[in-house]
């Protein structure tokens, strides 16, 4: 088990200190249907993706299965949980810039993806929050490959996505390929869900994209600590948002994630949008949208479902 490193550890705590000094009153938010203008918002023009956005962008929401796909995942409920900790997952980070960069700016940023490495484990280790899940999930950085092309610089979701994807992608189901750019839209980052990997096209459009600035020591300010990564490889591995649902009793398809009506964002301490139901909003959790210092934990339930999802879409390396 790797432990956060001491320039991650600074900075999140200098973040955190901040949002101490809020009022713990709750911020006023206004609840959303299906298209959310506020911080964090998910986006991506197919129905099995998942993305995370600036505050002030606006977007539609995904679907997180294809037409019929919920109750074949429902059903996957019951099946043995993997042992914390006993699935390495091979990683290939592939970092885009507009020109050939520097040895001063590569460096740099070898050094933030060796810091989001770190944050990804400790996050998927469980040691980022009191009951955060300890997850079958570990990370091992198998590469790391450097491409310029003005183009996919900038990229979105789309058909400039396939054509990067198409030439960097490499590995199988079980491979976490991370896509790092200056990426267009106000975007923060996006992924694909483990069944699209099984649908033709799925070895191109999966894994996940990131904005390059979103890891730790990047300029994204409260979105710089590496959260949006551990975010969207939940994704990666089939988990819906907290707020997925709304105050219904299926929810996100998570029994220990309270019930959520709409996304959080900045640090709301003592949120309730499901008022009637048990449970305050999760805001600490991954799969919110709340800035990074607020986020430190997925929960049991989450790990079990990210254990089921690997089972089912990914092992083997199907495709």
């Amino acid at each position: 088990m790797r432990s956060r490193s001491n320039r991650t550890v600074l900075a999140r705590t200098a973040a955190v200190a901040g949002l101490l000094a809020l009022s713990p009153l709750m911020l006023a938010v206004t609840p959303v249907a299906a298209t959310v203008v506020s911080d964090g918002v998910e986006a991506c023009a197919d129905d099995s993706s998942g993305a995370r956005v600036k505050k002030g962008t606006g977007a539609d929401e995904p679907a997180l299965y294809p037409a019929g796909k919920e109750a074949e995942f429902a059903q996957l409920a019951d099946a043995a949980q993997l042992p914390a900790g006993s699935v390495t997952v091979e990683t290939i980070f592939h970092v885009i810039s507009a020109d050939t960069l520097t040895r001063r700016e590569q460096r740099r940023l070898s050094g933030m993806v060796e810091d989001q490495m770190t944050v990804l484990n400790d996050s998927f280790a469980g040691v980022t929050g009191a009951g955060a899940a300890d997850t079958p999930f570990r990370f091992d950085l198998a590469k790391t490959t450097w491409t310029v092309d003005s183009e996919w610089a900038t990229v979105t979701p789309g058909r400039v996505e396939m054509d990067m994807k198409s030439a960097l992608h490499e590995g199988d189901s079980e491979t976490l390929n991370i896509y790092a750019a200056d990426i267009g839209g106000g975007l923060l980052g996006w992924a694909y869900f483990g069944q699209t990997y099984n649908g033709g096209s799925g070895a191109v459009k999966d894994g996940v994209v990131i904005l390059d600035e979103s890891m730790p020591g990047g300029t994204a300010g409260k979105y710089a600590l590496g959260d949006t990564l551990t975010h969207e490889v939940g994704h990666w591995l089939m988990l819906e948002h907290t707020f997925d649902g709304g105050c219904s009793t299926q929810g996100d398809g998570v029994a220990d994630t309270p019930a959520e009506a709409y996304p959080q964002f900045d640090c709301p301490i003592g949120a309730d949008s499901c008022e009637r139901l048990p449970g305050l909003d999760p805001i600490h959790n991954f799969m919110d949208y709340t800035q990074d210092s607020c986020m430190n934990m997925f929960t049991p339930g989450q790990s079990a479902r990210m254990s089921d999802g690997w089972v089912e879409y990914r092992a083997g390396g199907n495709g």
